[in-house]
């Protein structure tokens, strides 16, 4: 069975108390029984003086026959004395037989060792024995170191007895009271002591469940206070490591992620580099195999070459699309900032694309703020030509291109609309992936190869921005970027 702190407390407590009062009480009676004895062994020797000093001026008063005249003299004289007749004492002789005696209260000897404690005075020793409330003392009477008479005293120490028994009685319900207060004083103290113990092995439990926020202090000017200081710090710094690890364990858990998603992106771009390379390296490789076999089909040779060169200009856009993205991926971490005029920047990459825009039978305008910032031109450059030359490729005849561009606080905002096919809500967030294509029909018409969303919002992460689209189909699509300055 499991005993709790506080009872052995209170227990110990009361034992030491317990201990400590009879230890007391038995020192304190036992001094006082000792005082007393001393006091009644004081009294009687020297009464027994008295009676051997009264001895020895009669004998030396009579001068001779001291033994027959002593004796006689005790025999009539020796309790007629006003000062003798208060002690209870009889005198026998050196044979033992009774000269003379007197008792006040009359009572009858109850010494049973009577004789033989006269006959040891008579061999010159004294001796004395207590008697229910009586102390019997028996001494030789000497006279010029003769022992001349046996002398027998009885002392009374009833009252003695008595007060002896009130000093215990006193004790014992002092003693008592004494240990019921301690007792009680015990429990009050220890019930605000165990309290606080109980409070820190709460705040134990509190720590081993996990749950933090119940842990409790406790306010104490000793080693308790510091147990339970030390028991708050450490259940804050076990709070924080499991968060941090918690945060670590997230953070391993993306990166698990994240390798598992670029190790399936990876497999898929090999597999679309792959196709994508495969069918103009086939159709090269068909219309070389016709012209070979037909080498006198001027017509058949012309045809041959324009489409030749047309795949080869495509493989060429796919080549340099693959290691402008894997070039970007790999050095990531390389951006050369420098003081760049927003306007004047996006102007030369307008009227650079114009040409194209109305070869396409398109318009577009721009709406360019004139402000100065630090910013990796060219990622920039980059990011607007492939946004451009998408809102071309994807247009509609006749259709319009606006690019917007100004400070936003401390952020620019950048926007590229078009009022062409649109993007079906389902793909809108699978454009940025590697070799994805809305609609690889007009994709494979305008030499698209999916590279460039992915290399546009590639760019903008590399420069801490932000992309975001919007289409309806049949309407029109905006990619909006915001960059920090």
């Amino acid at each position: 069975m499991k005993i709790g702190i506080k009872f052995k407390l209170i227990s110990f407590t009361a034992l030491v108390l317990l201990l400590v009062i009879s230890f007391l009480s038995i020192l304190v009676l036992s001094g006082i029984k000792n005082y007393q004895n001393k006091e009644a062994e004081s009294t009687l020797f020297k009464q027994k003086d008295m009676f051997e000093q009264y001895f020895s001026e009669s004998s030396d008063a009579e001068n001779n026959g001291i033994n027959n005249k002593m004796q006689q003299s005790v025999r009539g004289s020796i309790f007629n004395k006003p000062w003798l007749r208060t002690i209870p004492a009889s005198v026998y002789d050196t044979k033992g037989e009774l000269l003379s005696g007197f008792k006040s209260n009359g009572k009858f000897n109850e010494n049973k060792d009577k004789e033989e404690m006269i006959k040891v005075a008579i061999d010159g020793k004294v001796s004395y024995i207590k008697v229910n409330d009586v102390i019997y003392f028996y001494s030789p009477i000497k006279y010029r170191n003769d022992i001349v008479a046996i002398l027998e005293l009885e002392y009374s120490v009833k009252e003695n007895g008595l007060f002896y028994n009130k000093i215990k009685n006193l004790f014992y319900g002092t003693g008592l009271m004494a240990l019921i207060l301690g007792i009680l004083i015990g429990i009050i103290y220890f019930f605000n002591f165990t309290r606080d113990i109980y409070k820190m092995k709460n705040s134990i439990k509190s720590i081993q469940n996990g749950e933090f926020n119940k842990v409790e202090q406790v306010h104490r000017n000793d080693e308790l206070g510091e147990l339970s200081e030390g028991l708050l710090f450490m259940s804050n710094t076990i709070e924080k490591n499991i968060a941090e690890l918690k945060v670590e364990r997230d953070y391993l858990s993306m990166a698990v992620n994240k390798l598992e998603e670029m190790d399936k992106q990876q497999k898929e771009f090999i597999g679309n580099v792959t196709h994508e390379f495969k069918t103009p390296i086939t159709t090269i490789k068909a219309y070389a195999d016709l012209i070979g076999m037909y080498n006198n089909d001027l017509s058949l040779i012309n045809e041959g070459s324009v489409n030749i060169s047309k795949e080869c200009d495509r493989l060429t856009s796919m080549v340099d699309s693959v290691l402008n993205l894997s070039a970007l991926e790999k050095y990531d971490f390389e951006v050369i900032k420098s003081e760049v005029n927003i306007k004047e920047a996006f102007h030369d990459i307008c009227e650079r694309m114009m040409v194209k825009v109305r070869k396409n039978n398109l318009t577009m305008n721009y709406d360019i703020e004139d402000i100065v910032v630090t910013v990796d031109e060219e990622n920039i450059r980059h990011i607007v030509i492939n946004l451009i030359d998408n809102a071309i490729k994807y247009n509609k005849p006749g259709g319009n291109i606006e690019i917007r561009c100004y400070k936003n606080y401390d952020r620019i905002v950048l926007s590229v609309s078009d009022t062409g096919i649109g993007i079906k809500e389902e793909a809108l967030g699978k454009i940025f992936q590697p070799f994805y294509r809305v609609e690889s029909h007009r994709s494979r018409e305008s030499g698209g190869v999916g590279l460039g969303l992915a290399l546009v919002k590639s760019l903008v992460e590399k420069l801490n921005g932000t992309i975001e689209v919007e289409s309806n189909i049949n309407e029109g699509t905006t990619f909006s970027m915001e960059f920090p300055i």
